[in-house]
């Protein structure tokens, strides 16, 4: 998973040299590869580095290293940082703000282009790869969005603590277009991720109660109280689920939207 700190101290490109060795016996002979690799140093202190694409930019997971290793291990590139580097995480930044801004004023395909201007430089950045989604599920674009969500949980990145606003609104924005099987695989995959997160034990039960399985709609319900008790919006749509044996039940908004 991505690192959850932010970067507090130096960002700079580094060179890894990775020597691997050719041929057998006599014939054999070692090769070196130089390998760039972004390093950031975070508020705790402790060092990471992630891959550059081949754009140089960050792409993948960050790996920590051990400031000792780091030094033994890692070649400090600055002029390739502040000539490759840096503009292009600063364009990939430019775009990304631009597709939020888009769905701020509801223009979805503003959003989608600039998403997709994103994704050109970085195919894996998972900001964009929801914004991309929330974009399509906004222009009614379903078929479209179905492709973004394939993407989304071949991509464990996607369901990181960190991301855990776009996750959300992602999965109700799809529960909304009803999108109701896709959305309830995409929660059943971050609760296996996370089982002690009463929201997303919520948010699938709210989608088998669209579904009118009142059963499982209340496992999942009273999953979520067990994990947090005080968590108002669960009872009353537990309340509500209880009351739905063959009556007429008017539904609180305040629980199930």
């Amino acid at each position: 998973m991505e690192s959850k700190t932010k970067a507090g101290g130096f960002q700079v490109a580094v060179i890894d040299r990775e020597q691997s060795k050719l041929g057998m016996g006599g014939t054999s002979k070692t090769a070196e590869r130089l390998v760039y690799y972004y390093a950031e140093q975070a508020e705790d202190g402790a060092l990471y580095v992630q891959a550059l694409n081949g754009n140089f930019v960050p792409a993948g997971e960050k790996t920590p290293v051990e400031p000792e290793k780091f030094v033994e291990r890692y070649k400090p590139e600055p002029l390739v940082y502040f000539n490759k580097v840096k503009p292009a995480m600063d364009e990939l930044q430019h775009n990304l703000d631009k597709g939020e801004a888009h769905l701020k004023n509801n223009n979805p395909d503003k959003a989608e282009a600039s998403f997709k201007k994103a994704l050109a430089v970085n195919s894996e950045n998972v900001k964009a790869i929801f914004g991309l989604g929330i974009a399509y599920l906004n222009g009614g674009k379903l078929e479209d969005a179905g492709g973004v969500f394939n993407d989304i949980m071949a991509l464990n990145l996607a369901f990181d603590e960190e991301h855990t606003h776009l996750f959300n609104e992602f999965g109700i924005k799809m529960r909304k277009a009803g999108m109701l099987d896709k959305a309830a695989e995409y929660y059943n995959k971050a609760i296996k991720l996370n089982e002690n997160d009463d929201h997303l034990h919520f948010n699938v039960a709210r989608i088998f109660f669209e579904l009118k399985n009142c059963e499982k709609a209340r496992e999942s319900l009273v999953k979520a109280l067990e994990i947090n008790p005080g968590f108002t919006e669960a009872g009353k749509l537990l309340k509500i689920v209880d009351k739905m044996s063959g009556e007429d039940v008017k539904e609180d908004k305040s629980a199930t939207d």
